[in-house]
């Protein structure tokens, strides 16, 4: 290990990872497991940037210790996605769905190739509405080829049927028999949904939450969603290597 280590800035590296000291090793727990990803995606994340001598032990004690993981997390069911055909590249097929938390109407949009999503606060959920969020969307991301969605009223309207084609995406919807097929848009809502009811009970902020989710590696992929789409790591509250933080293009496959 000392062949490995290597100082810079006043800090100690382990390649491109921080050395914890152990006086401050529960502070950077407390920051990886903040927004309650679960035992695996604190793992995940805490092998990219941070590096001490019995970690991996000492994170899964500490998540399994949390009574809002436990308490929420026994609730969730495994679910089972329709497959759809794979994407070359990033937000060139989207899912779109509508779904309430709180009291709260919210839009989710989807990327099927990085599964990072996008979400915002819907004061109604008139057409114009949906249509106005998703154009902010698609001014952040592109306009994708294709947007996936089921048949509400909000996505069979003429309205939005104008704006698809001035906008130039095709409009593909879930057959009403088997609203499953939008499978990836209803994904994202568990995981929000999931996400935002960790935040409240734990008094956080959900911002930080859908931060922290974006810059977890997917399983099996060893790349964020943030990585997948934009190419970079997203700075977030965790000590990181100014390298990490560098733009560079990845090559996944998708999953």
């Amino acid at each position: 290990m000392k062949d490995e280590l290597s100082t810079q800035y006043g800090l100690v590296f382990k390649g491109e990872r921080v050395v914890i000291p152990e006086a401050l090793q529960r502070e950077v727990m407390e920051k990886l497991h903040s927004s309650h990803i679960g035992t695996e995606g604190c793992l995940r994340r805490a092998r990219v940037c941070v590096y001490w001598h019995g970690m991996s032990n000492h994170i899964k004690n500490y998540v399994l210790k949390c009574d809002i993981c436990r308490s929420v997390d026994a609730k969730q069911q495994k679910e089972t996605l329709n497959s759809h055909e794979p994407t070359t590249r990033p937000w060139t097929k989207v899912g779109t769905d509508l779904f309430n938390f709180d009291g709260r109407d919210y839009l989710i949009t989807v990327d099927y190739f990085s599964n990072f999503w996008e979400i915002d606060f819907l004061p109604d959920t008139k057409s114009s509405t949906v249509i106005r969020k998703l154009k902010a969307h698609f001014a952040r991301q592109g306009i994708p080829d294709i947007v996936f969605s089921d048949n509400g009223p909000q996505y069979s309207s003429t309205e939005f049927a104008n704006f698809s084609r001035k906008w130039d995406f095709k409009h593909m919807t879930s057959s009403p028999g088997y609203p499953q097929s939008n499978g990836k848009a209803e994904s994202a809502v568990k995981t929000a949904k999931r996400l935002m009811r960790k935040a409240k009970l734990a008094r956080q902020d959900p911002y930080l939450a859908l931060l922290d989710h974006r810059n977890t590696p997917t399983q099996g992929l060893g790349a964020s969603p943030a990585q997948r789409l934009l190419s970079r790591r997203t700075r977030s509250l965790l000590p990181m290597d100014e390298r990490l933080l560098q733009h560079k293009f990845l090559t996944v496959q998708q999953k």
